[in-house]
């Protein structure tokens, strides 16, 4: 029953490695203190049995004397790192006055088999070989739907389109992009058109040693590459020897043709991230829908859109139409998850969006991200870190990825480490402006002011000709100067902040809570509260207020935003 580590064992996203000693997720490994592995590693291995307490104790703590509530704890923090709740019983069914059994379906593979396998890959944007640039949508497109088919497989790492198209029209080494991506394997293409035909080329490399793995070629209908693209992802993975997804599959929609052109073409503008972009994709994305009102990955998209535009009714309509359309579309979760936290304050609803999220497609980076933030504002910094490092390893190359581990840092009160992982972003871009600011902000409260000064004057000279994030630099800076004990210049520019008619109400309560005036503080804070500010999430844990949280006001509006 309990054999030598001679094998690994798979369920779900997870593979547990006996010999390491490691919990494996997509790809990346997952940090458990050695109890909690113990744990998990003797649940595993008796997958359908009942362990009691005794055993446990029995095989976990042979030789050492300890409460039976150490083992409620261990098996809570188990079930938080699987991504369970307690009332779920998807990995781990306590038995009532018995002990508990898994129940997730285990597969043991051999350890050189698991070894061997490749079990991250990333697709590169596929190349439009007649550079006709009316047909770069459909190219990206075929690109977009691969990656998508592919994330649908089990115990496969996809790489975000994020990190994958900086590579675009660029000349790749395999092994380099390897290395920079942290992946096994890539998949090249090559799409050319002829009169009503594409000709797409395919091609598997192993980055490790530049080996061709698998290659194919296909001549289709543009009205037939969404099935084409189920195609090359199945055949990939039958080539890897990856399992299919098991349990709850999400439903796919078989779009009319003009539909997901549209559809092509409104995520193709949306991805530049430009107001114009964005607002261009929004007129694309709403014709779809309306040539096929069941298109509910086309909702989805027009949901980012609005949300990025701060169009917050458009945005939360579109959502909610995704999901009535199909349940099981994971980055529709994502999306409301992060819309019920920031602009609802539905604490408990958003968390149980990002797992409905995650549970039915973890190789979305942008669902880890949503919810780490929604984690470090809570005070959860050790999730919150874990999900930072699990939206990395899926895009490892984005600005946005990298910074989520920094502000956890900087929001725990860890300076040193929110220093350290900024500094890696600015490496991949030195104008990254939120980077600049959150770096600004950390040296403020490690108390070293004229570097806080020289961040926020280098994001004034990237922001020239904003006006709006202008106010709001202007508003830190102020708590800076605040907190350095330069009272005249604080209340300058305090003063341009106000006048400016546009300046956050939290963020002037920041600059009182500064100045040590705490009604002051207060009354900006209610202001906030009355226009349901979005800063408010952070009440919690951000450092700019510690001057004021003592005070019991402070708990009664932590109590009206309703965090936890």
């Amino acid at each position: 029953m309990f054999g030598e580590p001679q094998t690994s064992y798979e369920f779900g996203p997870f593979r547990v490695d006996p010999r390491e000693r490691q919990l494996i997720r997509n790809g990346e490994v997952v940090p458990l203190r050695p109890k909690v592995f113990d744990i998990l590693l003797l649940l595993v291995q008796n997958s359908g049995h009942v362990l009691t307490k005794d055993d446990v104790m029995r095989h976990i703590w042979s030789n050492t004397a300890v409460e039976e509530g150490n083992i409620s704890r261990t098996i809570s923090t188990l079930r938080t790192v699987l991504g369970e709740d307690p009332s779920e019983h998807r990995y781990i069914e306590t038995i009532p006055w018995r002990g508990y059994r898994f129940v997730a379906n285990v597969r043991e593979v051999l350890v050189q088999e698991a070894v061997k396998r490749i079990d991250s890959i990333a697709v590169l944007p596929f190349v439009n070989v007649n550079e006709d640039p009316t047909t770069e949508y459909l190219v990206d497109g075929i690109t977009d739907n691969v990656i998508r088919s592919l994330a649908q497989l089990r115990l496969l790492r996809v790489t975000s389109r994020n990190s994958a198209f900086r590579y675009k029209g660029r000349e790749i080494d395999v092994q380099s992009v390897g290395r920079e991506l942290k992946v096994q394997a890539l998949l090249l293409g090559r799409v050319s058109r002829s009169d009503d035909l594409l000709s797409i080329s395919v091609e598997l490399v192993d980055t490790r040693d530049d080996r061709h793995l698998w290659g194919a070629q296909y001549i289709r209908p543009p009205d037939d590459l969404l099935a084409l693209c189920d195609t090359i992802a199945s055949k990939i993975g039958d080539k890897l020897r990856l399992q299919p997804p098991v349990g709850e599959q999400p439903t796919r929609h078989s779009p009319i043709h003009e539909a997901h052109v549209l559809y092509l073409k409104g995520r193709y503008h949306f991805n530049k991230l430009t107001p114009e972009g964005v607002q261009r994709a929004i007129e694309y994305l709403l014709h779809a829908t309306e040539l096929d009102p069941s298109y509910a990955l086309a909702y989805a998209a027009l949901s980012d859109c609005h949300n990025y535009l701060a169009q917050r009714v458009e945005g939360k309509t579109a959502v909610l139409k995704a999901l009535e359309l199909d349940e099981t579309l994971g980055e529709a979760h994502a999306s409301y998850g992060f819309f019920r936290f920031l602009y609802e304050w539905d604490f408990a609803g958003a968390e149980s969006s990002f797992k409905r999220s995650q549970a039915l497609n973890p190789n979305y980076a942008e669902a880890h991200h949503w919810y780490a933030i929604y984690l470090a504002n809570l005070g959860r910094h050790d999730e919150a870190e874990h999900q930072a490092s699990l939206a990395v390893a899926l895009d490892p190359l984005s600005l946005l990825m990298n910074m989520t581990a920094a502000l956890n840092f900087y929001l725990a009160r860890e300076h040193d480490k929110a220093l350290e992982q900024i500094e890696r972003v600015l490496e991949l871009e030195p104008n990254f402006l939120a980077a600049r600011s959150v770096k600004g902000n950390v040296l403020v409260q490690k108390e070293l002011y004229e570097e806080a000064v020289v961040e926020f004057q280098r994001v004034f000279e990237l922001i020239k000709g904003v006006p709006a994030v202008a106010v709001s630099v202007k508003a830190i800076m102020a708590q800076a100067y605040a907190k350095w004990g330069k009272k005249t210049e604080a209340l300058k520019l305090l003063e341009e902040v106000t006048s400016a008619g546009t300046a956050s109400q939290y963020s002037v309560a920041g600059v009182y809570a500064a100045l040590g005036e705490v009604d002051a503080a207060f009354e900006w804070l209610d202001k906030a509260y009355e226009q349901h500010d979005l800063q408010l999430v952070s009440l919690k844990v951000d450092p700019s207020l510690d001057g004021v949280c003592s005070d019991p006001r402070f708990n009664r509006l932590m109590t009206a935003v309703g965090i936890p």
